[in-house]
C-alpha cells in the first residue's frame, strides 16, 4: 500500500497601504466658514474612514477569497495527482493476482487504465532479472515482436548504451509504447543513474520517485518525472527489508511529462482565474519554473517568472508530490481576475461622501454573506476530498483518519473496536460479460446495503475497485463483529436487479479486532487483509477472524518453506512408484514418480502441505529438477537390470513450465547423464497448468514431444471445461481423475462423464488411464467401458523404488494375490 503525501501549504501574505488624502484651509477661509468646513470635515473625515474600511476588507476579502481558491485548486491538482498513481496500484493488483502476466494481457489491461489519459507517457513492466536470465529475456522480447531488444544504460548525459554485465538488472519489459524499434524497451532502471527510486520503493514497499529525469520517448526526449511501485513474488511475505529484498519480482513503472500532466489536470478543473508556476522544490531564487500556465489574459512574460519574481507579489505556494518527488508550487491572481484584489467600491464611497454610511452597512452586511458562502463552499471541498464519488461512502483517506483517532482512543482506554475488511467474488467477470456501468451500478447497491446494515456510530468506506472497510465501534466480543459480517455477506449475496440485468455476488470478508498487543492501525488493516485472504482460501462467500493460530500457520508456511530449501542437500527427499497396468492382464505398462519428503524433525510431511508452499516460494524449481534427474537415475538402473518398464512419468509444475529455458536445459541434461531415450520418459501436467501456456510455452511443448518425451494430462475432467486443447497441444495420454473413478459404480453422471471421456480418448487416438482405482467393481466397469489402463491402490499403492524393483521383476499385478501389495501399504 503507497500512500502519497496531500498538500500542507501555508498562506500567501497581501499588504494594502492605505494613502489618504490631506486637505490644507487657511485660516481665515476657516473662520468664514467653519460650520461648512466642520461639515465638511466632518463627512470627509466619514469618507476617508469608509474608504480606508473599504480599501482594507477589500483587500482582506480578496486575500481569502484567493488563498480559498488556491488551497482548493492544490488539492484538487493534487488529487488529480494521485488519480494518476493510484491507476499504478491497480496495475500492481493485477500482477499480484496472477503468477505470471503476459504482454498481451499487460497491454490490454494497461491500454484501458491510460486509455484517453495525455499526462501518462507510457506505463512499464519492469522485472528484475539475474544475470543468468538476461538471454532469455531478450530472446522473449524479441520473440513478442520488439525488435533489436537490449538492455541499455543509461549514462550520466542521458546517452544510451549498451548494458554492462550486473547480477541483476531491471529493464523495461513490457510497456504501453509500440512494439516496433523504440529506445524506450530494455532500458535498464537498474543503472546507477536511476536506481536510487527502485530501491528506496523496494525497502519500504511504497511508491518511489525521480523527479526531473530525461525521458526517451522515441520522438525525442523531455523532461518529466517517473514513478515505481514495487511488486513481490505472490504468496510470499515482504514485511520486512530483507523479505522485501529476496521476494521482489519487478516494478510497475510510469513515466509522466509535467506540461502534459499540469495542463491535463488543469483542463479537467479550469483554472478559476489563477496563474500557475511549478519549480524543482530546492530551486534557487533565480530560478526559472519547470512550468508555468498563464491565463490567456494575463499578459505577463514566461520568461520573466523566476521564484523570486513570483514570490515578490501576492501569491500561494505549497507543494505537489509524487511518492518522493517535490515540486514547489505557487499560484498568483491573474491580473483583473475574481482572485484579484479591486479597490473600485472604495472609490465609490469616498466620491459619495455622506451616503458612505448607508453603503458601508449594505455592503458589509453583503460582505458577510459573501464570506458565509465562501466557508460552506470550502468546506464542501474538504467533505468532496474525503467522500467516494462513485458511491458517496467515505473514501480510504476518511477511512484511515477516523481509524487513527479510534485507535487512539482505544488505547486511552475507550471502548474496543472492529476492522471489517471485504471485497466482491470474481467481481472483475460483471465488467467484463456486463460492462463497467453494470459493475459501477452494481458498487452503489453494494454500498446502499452494507449502509442499512451498520449502526449509525460505524462508518463504512470504499478504498477503490471492489473493496470496502467497515469500522465497527463498540466491539465487546469478537463473536459480535462476525454477527456483523454474517449479516453483510447475506444482504450481498441476494440479486441485484440492475436494468435488464440479473446480477448475482458475493463476499468474502476478513475481520481483525483491536487488542493492546497490535502495534498501529496499519498492522490492524493488516490483519483484517490476512483474513480477507484466509477467508478466499476457503472458497469464498465467508468471513473469517484474523487470530493468533493465523498468525501461526504463515509462520509455520515460512518455516516449512526455509526447511523445504536445504531438503535436496540434506537428502531428505525421496521417490516413490506407483504402477500403471494393463486391465486384460496385469501387466506392468509404466510407473508414476511421485515425491515424499522424509523430514529429520517433521517426519513425513504430505504432498499436499509441502508441494504447494514449494510452489509458491519457487523451490519446486531445484526440487522438479531433483525428481526428473532421480527418476532418470532409476531408470537407468532398471534398464542395466533389465526389469525397466516402458516410461516413467514426472509430474511437471506451473512454475517449472514457465521457466522455459531452465526447464528444457534440465531435461535434456538428465537424459544425456543417464543415456536415457526421450521415449522411455513422460511428463504429466494437469488441465490448469496447461492453460496457462503462453503461445512461445506452446512452442517448447511441441520441441518436448519432438524430442520423444511423453506428454499426460493429469487429472483430467477435474480442471480447464474446454476440450479445444487436446487438439491444440501435442498430447498422447490422458489420466481421469480419481475423484470421476471413485464414483463411477454409485454415480451415473460419473460413469456416464468416465464412458464419455474413453470414447474421446479412442477417438483422437490418445492412451486412457484411469486413477484412483481401488476396488474390483471399478476395475470391471473400466473394462466394460473400454479401459485399457490403470493405477490405484487396488492395483498397489506407491512404493519405494526397492519394492518398485520387486514389483518390476514379477512383471504383472493380479489384485489380492501380489502379496508386495500388501507390504506397501505402509507408503503415504
Amino acid at each position: 500500500m503507497s500512500a502519497i503525501t496531500s498538500l500542507d501549504a501555508p498562506r500567501a501574505t497581501f499588504r494594502a497601504s492605505p494613502h489618504p488624502p490631506g486637505r490644507v484651509t487657511p485660516w481665515r477661509r476657516i473662520l468664514h466658514g467653519l460650520p461648512f468646513v466642520a461639515a465638511g470635515a466632518l463627512g470627509l473625515a466619514l469618507s476617508v474612514a469608509a474608504w480606508f474600511a473599504f480599501w482594507h476588507r477589500d483587500g482582506e476579502l480578496a486575500r481569502l477569497e484567493f488563498e480559498s481558491i488556491a488551497a482548493n485548486k492544490a488539492g484538487s491538482l493534487q488529487n488529480g495527482l494521485d488519480q494518476y498513481l493510484n491507476k499504478l496500484v491497480a496495475l500492481r493488483a493485477l500482477f499480484q493476482s496472477i503468477d505470471a502476466v503476459g504482454r498481451e494481457q499487460f497491454e490490454t489491461f494497461a491500454d484501458q487504465l491510460v486509455r484517453d489519459q495525455t499526462a501518462i507517457l507510457r506505463v512499464n513492466w519492469v522485472p528484475r532479472v539475474e544475470r543468468d536470465e538476461r538471454i532469455a529475456y531478450e530472446r522473449a522480447a524479441a520473440g513478442d515482436g520488439v525488435t533489436d531488444y537490449q538492455f541499455k544504460a543509461v549514462a550520466e548525459d542521458e546517452r544510451l548504451s549498451l548494458s554492462p554485465e550486473r547480477d541483476e538488472y531491471f529493464p523495461i519489459f513490457y510497456s504501453t509504447a509500440p512494439r516496433g524499434t523504440h529506445d524506450l524497451y530494455g532500458i535498464d532502471l537498474g543503472s546507477p543513474k536511476r536506481r536510487p527510486p527502485l530501491e528506496l520503493a523496494r525497502d519500504n514497499d511504497r511508491l518511489g520517485a525521480a523527479g526531473n529525469v530525461m525521458l526517451h520517448t522515441g520522438v525525442g526526449d523531455r523532461h518529466g518525472f517517473f514513478v515505481v511501485l514495487p511488486v513481490y513474488r505472490r504468496g510470499l511475505p515482504h514485511d520486512n527489508v530483507e523479505d522485501r529484498r529476496r521476494n521482489l519480482v519487478g516494478f510497475i513503472h510510469a513515466a509522466f511529462q509535467i506540461e502534459a500532466l499540469i495542463e491535463s489536470l488543469l483542463a479537467a478543473t479550469g483554472s478559476h482565474g489563477l496563474d500557475f508556476h511549478l519549480f524543482a522544490y530546492d530551486a534557487a531564487p533565480n530560478a526559472l519554473p519547470v512550468h508555468s500556465h498563464v491565463s490567456p489574459v494575463d499578459t505577463t512574460p514566461i520568461e520573466w517568472n523566476t521564484k523570486a519574481a513570483v514570490a515578490a507579489g501576492p501569491h500561494w505556494s505549497g507543494e505537489l508530490r509524487a511518492g518522493d518527488a517535490r515540486w514547489a508550487l505557487v499560484m498568483t491572481p491573474m491580473s483583473g481576475g475574481p482572485a484579484h484584489a479591486g479597490y473600485d467600491r472604495a472609490w465609490i464611497v469616498l466620491v459619495a461622501g455622506l451616503l458612505i454610511s448607508a453603503g458601508a452597512v449594505a455592503y458589509m452586511c453583503a460582505s458577510a454573506r459573501h464570506a458565509d458562502r465562501l466557508v460552506l463552499a470550502n468546506r464542501k471541498v474538504s467533505e468532496l476530498a474525503r467522500i467516494d464519488a462513485l458511491t458517496g461512502l467515505a473514501n480510504r483517506r476518511a477511512f484511515l483518519e477516523r481509524l487513527t483517532a479510534v485507535f487512539a482512543q482505544a488505547r486511552r482506554g475507550r471502548e474496543a473496536f472492529a476492522v471489517l475488511y471485504f471485497d466482491l467474488d470474481h467481481f472483475k467477470d460483471v465488467n467484463d460479460t456486463q460492462g463497467h456501468p453494470v459493475g459501477d451500478e452494481l458498487l452503489r447497491h453494494v454500498a446502499e446495503r452494507v449502509k442499512k446494515i451498520v449502526r449509525r456510530t460505524d462508518l463504512v468506506a470504499r478504498f477503490g475497485g471492489d473493496e470496502f472497510a467497515v469500522l465497527e465501534m463498540d466491539v465487546a466480543e469478537f463473536a459480535g463483529a462476525g454477527v456483523l459480517a454474517d449479516k453483510i455477506g447475506k444482504a450481498l449475496a441476494a440479486p441485484y436487479a440492475i436494468g435488464a440485468n440479473g446480477v448475482h455476488i458475493t463476499a468474502s470478508i476478513g475481520i481483525a479486532r483491536f487488542s493492546e498487543t497490535v502495534a498501529d492501525p496499519e498492522a490492524l488493516l493488516m490483519q483484517a487483509d490476512l483474513a480477507l485472504y484466509r477467508a478466499k482460501e476457503d472458497g469464498r462467500n465467508c468471513f473469517r477472524f484474523h487470530s493468533d493460530e493465523l498468525d501461526w500457520q504463515v509462520r509455520e508456511r515460512v518455516t516449512i518453506a526455509a526447511e523445504l530449501r536445504q531438503a535436496v542437500d540434506r537428502g531428505e527427499l525421496e521417490l516413490y512408484y506407483q504402477p500403471q497396468v494393463e486391465l486384460g492382464s496385469g501387466r506392468i505398462v509404466g510407473l508414476e514418480a511421485l515425491l515424499r519428503w522424509n523430514n529429520a524433525r517433521r517426519g513425513t510431511v504430505p504432498p499436499s502441505i509441502f508441494i504447494p508452499i514449494a510452489e509458491r516460494t519457487g523451490s519446486i524449481l531445484p526440487i522438479g529438477q531433483w525428481a526428473f534427474d532421480q527418476a532418470c537415475r532409476q531408470l537407468r538402473l532398471w534398464q542395466d537390470q533389465r526389469i525397466a518398464p516402458a516410461f516413467v512419468a514426472v509430474n511437471c509444475s506451473a512454475l517449472q513450465f514457465k521457466a522455459l529455458s531452465e526447464l528444457e536445459r534440465t531435461i535434456a541434461d538428465s537424459l544425456a547423464r543417464w543415456d536415457i531415450s526421450p521415449q522411455r520418459m513422460e511428463i504429466e501436467l494437469t488441465e490448469s497448468v496447461l492453460m496457462d501456456v503462453t503461445q512461445q510455452q506452446s512452442g517448447t511443448l511441441e520441441r518436448l514431444r519432438e524430442l520423444g518425451l511423453g506428454i499426460a494430462i493429469d487429472d483430467f475432467g477435474t480442471g480447464y471445461s474446454s476440450l479445444n486443447y487436446l487438439t491444440k497441444y501435442p498430447v498422447n495420454r490422458l489420466k481421469i481423475a480419481q475423484e470421476l473413478v471413485f464414483g463411477v459404480t454409485t454415480d451415473s453422471r460419473n460413469a456416464t462423464v468416465v464412458r464419455t471421456a474413453i470414447r474421446l480418448a479412442h477417438e483422437l487416438n490418445i492412451d486412457f488411464v484411469a486413477e484412483g482405482v481401488e476396488n474390483e467393481a471399478q476395475m470391471k466397469f473400466l473394462i466394460a467401458a473400454g479401459c485399457e489402463r490403470a493405477q490405484g491402490y487396488y492395483f498397489s499403492r506407491p512404493v519405494d523404488a526397492r519394492h518398485a524393483s520387486e514389483l518390476l521383476r514379477q512383471g504383472w499385478i493380479r489384485p489380492g494375490k501380489n502379496s508386495l501389495r500388501v507390504v506397501a501399504t505402509t507408503a503415504a
